[in-house]
């Protein structure tokens, strides 16, 4: 992967492999087998709620997954699988915007997610979960939100420090993506990734290290949350993420109820 020149905002917030290996070190047991077979799981995730198409499934989680916790990603995509119509924008009753509610329309008339989607981060999610891991481990794929990014960093990153980040990509007119920058933090973690294989004598993939630390990154996130008292956002927060989880079981209870679970984010459960 190639290294990224200096940019002003990596001077401000430098990112290290070595703060992701610490991260994998605080790491709980379960929280390794968990992020281990996370994208396996979210893949079979996907698989269920598209009745069968794995690509389908995935493409639509990564569409309705911007700016959403990721039960609540599940239950948008689930419905939107369900009824077979884009859901997105004022008076949609769902938190999601027309520009994914069209989007989500094209996925389900037939075009494939690649042409669709245009960020980097959201390409190698849907990727990672239409595999269940690298489709070639040649290339492999890592999903850079904010939370692998704060592990890289080595602390929790606000959403103002990550919304400046130069990770975000776009589409170039001959359909590339640009990834320059996102790729220089996706090194770190396929060198986070050689340093950890070689210690346990087997190989971990660069997403199976961001996985896990993504876990425990948002474990720590819960953690310091309880130690300082929640703000209103917070309480904003995890008031959502009860009414997701809720509204989920009732949903998966409905109309798949051969869905066992879906892969957890590192939070306590907040229903």
């Amino acid at each position: 992967m190639p290294e990224s020149k200096p940019h002003p905002w990596f001077q401000l917030h430098p990112v290290r492999a070595e703060n992701i290996v610490w991260h994998w070190s605080q790491a709980t047991r379960d929280e390794i087998a968990q992020g281990m077979r996370w994208y396996a799981d979210a893949h079979h995730v996907a698989t269920a709620i598209a009745y069968g198409d794995a690509h389908l499934g995935a493409g639509m989680l990564a569409i309705y997954s911007p700016q959403q916790g990721w039960i609540g990603n599940v239950l948008n995509a689930a419905r939107v699988l369900r009824e077979g119509k884009g859901i997105g924008g004022p008076g949609s009753g769902m938190f999601a915007t027309i520009g994914q509610k069209s989007a989500a329309d094209r996925l389900l008339n037939g075009e494939r997610y690649e042409d669709i989607l245009n960020g980097p981060k959201i390409r190698d999610f849907a990727h990672l979960i239409e595999f269940g891991g690298d489709q070639n481990p040649d290339t492999p794929s890592v999903v850079i939100d904010r939370h692998a990014l704060s592990v890289a960093h080595g602390r929790a990153l606000t959403s103002e420090e990550y919304g400046a980040a130069p990770v975000s990509g776009s589409r170039r007119k001959d359909g590339s993506i640009s990834r320059r920058h996102y790729d220089h933090v996706v090194s770190l973690y396929h060198r986070a990734s050689a340093q950890l294989s070689a210690l346990a004598g087997e190989r971990i993939s660069a997403h199976q290290v961001q996985a896990v630390t993504w876990l425990v990154r948002q474990r720590l996130n819960q953690e310091a949350e309880q130690r300082r008292g929640p703000n209103p956002l917070d309480k904003g927060r995890n008031h959502a993420r009860v009414n997701s989880e809720r509204a989920w079981n009732e949903f998966r209870t409905t109309y798949l109820p051969n869905l066992a679970a879906c892969p957890g984010t590192g939070y306590q459960s907040a229903a």
